[in-house]
């Protein structure tokens, strides 16, 4: 009996050992550009739909974030950009999403570059205080008003998880309040390599 018990257990520990195991997600992960694909989004206010594209870069202590949206699905008719850049530490393994990777990130730079003069879309996206100028990149961060392109003026407790053979990047839950916590789902929102 005992030497079975012995044999099952040795067949057990090889078949646990050869089975693919869930890699965590480490900085180096993170390094390069990553991108969603042009995707429809309905205005705020019920406004003409957009189509919007958001661009990720880390390298090894930055993260830029730009958020471009177009009149059209081509991505040909450039509205406005949105552009963030700021440090990010990794502070070790989540431990609420399993491969996910824990950052702090530190909002440094904020500006919006619009295309076309829209009053009504920048008041609807928080900015109809800022002082936009066709063609010119503006800083943001003393004059957005609200969602969704919020302005954080502490350090952003999220978390990231790269998967799908290090071809997919997904951030934590973008609703919750990272000043305050951390998010303890992912977001919808899959950014791909794009390099």
């Amino acid at each position: 009996m005992k030497v079975l018990r012995i044999l099952s257990l040795c067949t057990l520990a090889v078949a646990v050992s050869a089975s693919p195991a869930l890699t965590d997600t480490a900085r180096n992960d993170l390094i390069g550009t990553w991108q969603t694909p042009l995707s429809e989004q309905q205005a705020p206010g019920g406004g003409p739909s957009a189509f919007l594209r958001q661009t990720v870069i880390f390298t090894d202590t930055v993260q830029d974030i730009r958020a471009e949206v177009f009149a059209d699905a081509g991505g040909t008719v450039p509205i406005f950009t949105y552009a963030s850049s700021g440090p990010y530490v990794a502070v070790g393994a989540s431990q609420v999403i399993e491969g996910a990777l824990n950052l702090e990130l530190v909002n440094e730079t904020s500006e919006v570059t619009i295309f076309v003069d829209a009053p009504d879309l920048m008041a609807a996206v928080g900015m109809g205080d800022c002082p936009l100028v066709v063609g010119k990149a503006v800083d943001v961060t003393d004059c957005i008003s609200g969602p969704p392109f919020l302005v954080t003026d502490c350090t952003d407790l999220d978390l990231v998880l790269v998967d799908q053979d290090k071809s997919r990047l997904r951030f934590g839950d973008q609703s919750v309040d990272r000043c305050i916590s951390r998010p303890t789902e992912l977001d919808a929102t899959a950014f791909l390599k794009s390099d």
